[in-house]
């Protein structure tokens, strides 16, 4: 099987809809748009699990063990996106979407970057792979035409190309050093000396901006909060887990050599990061800024992982992004869903939403505590294997440290729960009708947060052999 099957799909899935919105005689295309990109992702996702794994392009392309789970993840992350955005394209909401075919196109566009990023295999690649996953996001965070969503687009145009200019100068640096544009080839050429110091520092810096590392998550709660909620769940998973797989690849196979020699400063930005994140979320009255800091303050969880082997880390980097991806997925679609119906983005919204729409209060209530880390959700499990892992490698400073910033956040992530279940119904609430395909995607994401927490005993083959359980087992059990 061709091993661009997956990327092509997707890329060709974007471009059948921009034509046909194109050509097509109806003005409302959303319908389509919305289930012939979900069909092309479902396809995409499926020609991932079955796909082998094999090189192209001399090597410059590459699908082994660990790339078909970013893929997954990418996927499935879009197709939840899609199942809870569709309804705001016939909202008659203030932040209704318009225009469904260019926004599922670029969200399209944005997919095929993020998944030639984790199988590209040289820094030019990387590069444009990067690019091509970012810059769909910059217009997306804008599709609202208004002021508050055209200053949080040009924000984080800003960052992200302060972002990409900083790692384009620390690849520069590279390549001067070893002369090789391979990530397998630089990385034994690569000696101690202060340029070698000075291109990883510029590489930690534009990947910090990518996954709002402290102290350059910056403009990142703006623009969580101006752009269009669905969008602002769609930046809080994919986005992330792009930024993710582009430190695993630099990482593992760039800094291979020196990974003991970054992991204390790794620690460091790991403690700085949630310790903010959790901090300044408690004192948020709007809930997308408030899911933006709880998003800053996970981007220091999944750091942890880094600060063991490839072996022992990779396992638990992988799990924790998966069980993120559901339980955040899951959080925002009621998010959505409320924002969409109700025009009210305040915490306070949300009162009594137990009484009025208990199914969704509880599914809330679920998604919150999963991203708490409450036992036996997903979280905790997902948490206690990193912990592990920095635990191995002697951090047990920095898994105190995370130990209390879980604490602190089951506290502001009760304040939304007292919300919902103490407070009395909201007087300005209305009326809430979901669609079956916004219900079908927030029982899946509901179930396989739960279902996560379930399979702890996963990690002990995880644990044993890393490489060849990623390489030989696939999420649906097909290999």
């Amino acid at each position: 099987m061709n091993i661009f099957l997956p990327e092509l799909t997707v890329l060709a899935t974007g471009l059948i809809v921009l034509i046909y919105d194109l050509f097509a005689i109806k003005k409302d295309n959303s319908k389509f748009s919305t289930y012939f990109s979900l069909l092309g992702l479902i396809l995409a996702f499926v020609l991932v699990a079955l796909g082998d794994s094999g090189q192209a392009l001399g090597g410059r392309f590459a699908v082994e063990g660990i790339e078909p789970w970013f893929k997954l993840i990418f996927l499935g992350s879009s197709i939840l996106t899609l199942t809870f955005t569709a309804e705001t394209f016939t909202s008659k909401a203030q932040e209704k979407l318009n225009h469904p075919a260019e926004f599922h196109t670029m969200m399209l566009f944005s997919i095929t970057g993020m998944m030639f990023l984790v199988s590209s295999r040289d820094l030019i690649s990387l590069y444009v792979s990067l690019e091509l996953a970012t810059i769909p996001l910059f217009l997306l965070a804008a599709w609202t035409k208004n002021i508050r969503s055209g200053e949080g687009s040009l924000k984080y145009l800003l960052s992200g190309a302060l972002a990409s200019a900083i790692l384009l100068y620390g690849f520069g640096l590279l390549y001067g050093l070893t002369g090789e544009m391979s990530l397998a080839q630089i990385g034994p050429k690569l000696t101690a000396n202060p340029a070698l110091w000075l291109a990883a520092g510029m590489v930690l810096a534009g990947v910090g901006f990518k996954l709002t590392l402290f102290p350059f998550h910056m403009w990142a709660p703006d623009t969580y909060e101006s752009a269009p909620t669905s969008i602002t769940a769609f930046l809080s998973v994919a986005s992330k887990a792009a930024g993710l797989a582009l430190f695993f690849q630099l990482y593992y196979r760039v800094f291979s050599t020196h990974t003991l020699s970054f992991q204390f400063i790794i620690s460091l930005f790991a403690a700085a990061t949630m310790t903010l994140g959790n901090v300044v979320a408690i004192k948020q009255k709007n809930i997308k800024r408030f899911m933006a800091y709880s998003a800053i303050s996970q981007a220091g969880y999944l750091m942890m992982g880094f600060l063991g082997t490839s072996h022992e880390s990779t396992a638990s980097i992988i799990f924790y992004l998966l069980v993120y991806a559901l339980t955040n997925l899951t959080a925002f679609a009621v998010i959505v869903h409320h924002t969409h119906n109700q025009d009210d983005e305040s915490i306070e919204g949300l009162r009594g939403l137990s009484l009025s729409h208990p199914i969704l209060a509880l599914i809330f209530m679920i998604a919150l505590f999963g991203l708490a880390g409450i036992p036996p959700l997903s979280g905790f499990v997902g948490k206690f294997f990193l912990f592990s892992v920095a635990a191995k490698s002697g951090y047990y400073w920095l898994v105190t440290i995370a130990a209390l910033n879980s604490t602190v956040s089951l506290y502001y992530y009760l304040r939304i729960i007292r919300q919902m279940y103490i407070e009395p119904l909201n007087p300005q609430e209305h009326p809430m009708k979901s669609s079956g395909l916004f219900k079908m995607g927030l029982g899946i994401g509901v179930l396989g947060s739960v279902v996560c927490g379930l399979i702890p005993m996963i990690y002990e083959h995880i644990d044993t052999n890393t490489i060849e359980w990623l390489s030989t087992l696939h999420v649906l059990g097909m290999k």
